[in-house]
């Protein structure tokens, strides 16, 4: 007599492997996940960079006087963070015109983050 075998289900070795595959596709959905997540912090932190080195440049041609040469310092708080900023300005070729590049640093880093220059009149 023989015995009917039940095909029905998975066998053990079936559902491990099952399990193995969803195992490696939650691993590398958790690090694209990470990956968002600090690519979205690089792009905020370079955003609000932009912000203070264009407030640092919209200062320095506001002033009433023309700007003189040599560079400048500052801090300010932008965005739950302390940012360092220097203005460079320099002669150029035409003695009517300024030249003023800014650079935005995150806190104590020696690595500007972002910078930018921008032309002046000098008088």
């Amino acid at each position: 007599m023989s015995h009917a075998r039940n095909d029905g289900g998975f066998s053990l070795v079936e559902a491990l492997v099952a399990l193995a595959v969803f195992a490696l596709a939650g691993v590398a959905l958790v690090q694209l996940q990470a990956q968002s997540l600090r690519t979205l912090s690089a792009a905020e932190t370079r955003a609000l960079a932009r912000i203070v080195v264009q407030n640092a440049l919209v200062d320095v041609a506001a002033r009433s006087t023309p700007p003189e040469l040599g560079g400048e310092a500052g801090e300010a708080e932008l965005g739950g963070r302390t940012w360092r900023w220097r203005t460079e300005i320099e002669a150029t070729a035409d003695p009517l015109i300024r030249s003023v590049r800014a650079t935005a640093y995150e806190g104590d880093a020696q690595t500007p983050v972002a910078s930018a220059q921008a032309f002046v009149a000098a008088q």
